[in-house]
């Protein structure tokens, strides 16, 4: 008998399901970089009504640097040849394997340089509608990565598995048989000529107008555009993916592609993925704002409204050949987002000493948020809400799966639609699964980023009671009341994920009668006594 899916029951039984790794050295990482910078600035009041501000960074960002004197390593693909073993490491070359190659890998750009410019105009020269805007470049240093290093170090990690041995199941009886040397290795390092880092591009227009009871409404459109942003896998990043199509059993004498072992198809043989610590992710956001303030007197009083979009590349893996299909709404979109504040002094509506401290100097205040619901695609493993294939493809007795249609493990496999999932949808049902359905030709997959599918509103409201007892000029003792959640209001949620996975039978029928339903409801109306004495 034989366990699946607990990986110390199965080396007990000697069976080995999710496949066997084992390391042998690893060091500590000494990793730094210096950062420089200068900048100049002025404000030019060109008339009364017009004022303009200009402004100019400059930066020099150091790359990160080895400083065990190892160094990151790089890939060059004239050094490689097919004859090396994967311990030669034939192609790679790092600082201490050769002098020329930087410590951190590739050059040192000299200056990022970074303008900003802005203004203010009195529309009306009474100073009640003024017309702000600007626009800026912000560049920020990459985040610490460890890509590149393992290799320099004399780390050496094999793992392998049923699949790679072209055999069903593995066994730790295979182990001994197994030459460790020549299996394939999966290093890493950093593109030798990519020097950029990431920068964000800011920019917004205001229109700011008096309004009576001595309030502020102002009209802005905001926007950014963040490139260059660092990427470790995927597109631009793995440089050994199998090609497309070239497993399928039409190219390979009929075999079943899944009994095929995937590495002997990738273009730089010894190696199984092969990433590089590069910069070429981008993301954007565009949003109208309306903001309503008042801050006069007894009323304090805050209204906005954001009606926005973030874009940008879900995950640069889900189609490492075409980083265009990776775009898509990002998972933490909130198309609409509303927020009231308010503090209300109730005033003293008696002069009466005794009974005014008991009625006079209450404060009221609230916060209330009104959310449109999250993107489910963005937050489900893989975009495609857990999918994975079954069944056989027609005609043959190939399982399906990526390699099997696609020809290549690198690239997903997906759902497509059928119908529109949001259309005609009933009581706390956000996405009809019967519109998805799995591939089931040679050469079909459903969307690399599934459409933005919305979930539930967030809808919150906190409110507060409270009053001061002034005992002193320096001490007073405040009685609070505040009800968090206070109408009681339920949200209705997919909890953990659930009813969030698509599931499929043999014939290729969605059997996950709850998804796309919320049945649980979250959060709870609290109420909170307090007593504060400061002093």
């Amino acid at each position: 008998n034989y366990t699946f899916g607990n990986e110390y029951a199965d080396m007990i039984t000697g069976n080995l399901t999710q496949g066997y790794n084992e390391t042998s050295y690893t060091n500590i990482h000494d990793e730094a970089y210096n950062t420089y910078e200068g900048f100049v600035q002025d404000d030019w009041k060109v008339t009364k009504r017009l004022t303009l501000n200009f402004g100019l960074r400059f930066t020099h960002f150091q790359p990160w640097e080895d400083r065990t004197g190892n160094g990151f390593s790089i890939f060059n693909y004239a050094d490689y040849s097919s004859t090396c073993t994967p311990l030669q490491y034939c192609g790679f070359e790092w600082h201490k394997r050769d002098a020329s190659v930087p410590l951190s890998g590739y050059p040192t750009r000299a200056l990022f340089y970074q303008p900003r410019i802005g203004g203010a105009f009195d529309l009306t020269g009474s100073g009640k509608t003024v017309l702000r805007g600007g626009w800026g470049r912000y560049y920020y240093h990459s985040a610490q990565f460890t890509t590149g290093l393992d290799v320099s170090a004399g780390v050496n990690a094999t793992s392998i598995s049923a699949s790679s041995l072209g055999v069903p199941h593995l066994y730790a009886s295979m182990i001994d048989s197994v030459n460790f040397a020549n299996q394939p290795l999966s290093p890493g390092a950093v593109d030798s000529k990519d020097n950029k880092q990431p920068y964000t591009d800011s920019w917004n227009v205001t229109i700011s107008q008096r309004t009576p009871w001595s309030g502020l409404l102002e009209l802005s459109y905001v926007g950014n555009r963040s490139r260059d942003l660092s990427n470790g896998a995927g597109y631009g990043s793995d440089i050994n993916l199998v090609p497309v199509g070239s497993m399928l059993a039409s190219n390979n004498g009929g075999k079943d592609p899944n009994s095929l072992n995937a590495n002997a198809f990738r273009p730089l043989q010894g190696f199984t993925d092969v990433n590089l610590a590069t910069n070429n992710l981008y993301s954007n956001f565009n949003a109208f704002q309306m903001t309503w303030v008042r801050s006069k007197g007894r009323y304090n009083i805050n209204f906005n409204y954001t009606y926005g979009k973030s874009m940008g590349i879900v995950n640069s893996s889900l189609d490492p050949f075409n980083l265009a299909n990776d775009y898509g709404v990002m998972p933490t979109n909130r198309t609409h987002i509303f927020n009231a504040a308010y503090s209300i002094e109730l005033g003293n509506p008696t002069r009466d000493k005794l009974l005014g401290g008991f009625v006079n100097g209450w404060q009221l205040s609230g916060v209330t948020q009104v959310e449109s619901g999250p993107n489910l695609t963005g937050f489900s493993s893989g975009n495609d809400f857990n999918f994975a294939a079954t069944g056989t493809i027609p005609g043959t007795a190939f399982n399906i799966s990526n390699v099997s249609l696609l020809g290549t493990p690198s690239l997903q496999l997906h759902p497509y639609l059928t119908c529109n999932p949001t259309a005609n949808l009933a009581p706390h049902q956000f996405i009809n699964g019967n519109c998805f359905a799995e591939p089931t030709n040679i050469g079909q997959n459903g969307p690399t980023v599934l459409p933005a599918f919305y979930g539930p509103w967030f809808f919150n409201s906190d409110l507060g009671l409270f009053k001061n007892f002034q005992i002193s000029e320096s001490k007073k003792l405040q009685f609070r009341i505040d009800g968090y959640n206070f109408l009681n209001h339920p949200l209705w949620s997919f909890y953990g994920g659930e009813n969030l996975a698509l599931n499929f039978n043999a014939a290729g029928q969605q059997t996950s009668p709850n998804f796309g339903y919320t049945t649980d409801k979250q959060g709870r109306r609290i109420v909170q006594l307090a007593i504060k004495f400061y002093f």
